[in-house]
């Protein structure tokens, strides 16, 4: 994401490999990412397991959801790398979607690109309990 037009709320906040940026079901969901340098990892809680759902590089964004929905964190962040973000709050995440046609673009087209890696990802895994099911002769 072309990052140098856009206007942050802090510049370069850092976190040392390891350090959670936020978790799964915080409601406190003042602001998205934006990474300068670094990867963080995104995953959420299946059951006991803790599941990495991407690894985002530079350039990379997250926690833009629940600045749309107001809901809470749907996975938690982890710098995989030590890293350094920009950050955006609600109001300047707003502001830049209205100024800047190319930082709107690419919000939606990354939240696209993600909803038809979850439905794939979703697709494989009925798959695989449908052939299990045959496999262990499960009905229900």
């Amino acid at each position: 994401m072309g990052t140098e037009s856009l206007l942050y709320t802090k510049k370069k906040v850092s976190f040392k490999e390891g350090d959670i940026i936020f978790k799964e079901n915080d409601a406190e969901c003042n602001e998205m990412y934006i990474i300068d340098s670094g990867r963080v990892k995104i995953e959420k809680k299946v059951g006991d397991t803790e599941a990495t759902l991407t690894t985002l590089d530079e350039g990379g964004f997250f926690g833009e959801m629940s600045l749309i929905t107001g809901n809470k964190r749907s996975a938690s962040a982890i710098a995989f790398t030590d890293c350094k973000l920009h950050t955006m709050d609600k109001e300047t995440f707003e502001f830049n979607i209205l100024k800047d046609i190319n930082f709107m673009r690419q919000i939606l087209e990354t939240l696209a690109h993600r909803l038809e890696e979850t439905d794939t990802n979703l697709k494989r895994h009925i798959q695989r309990n449908a052939r299990l099911a045959k496999v262990f002769n499960v009905t229900g």
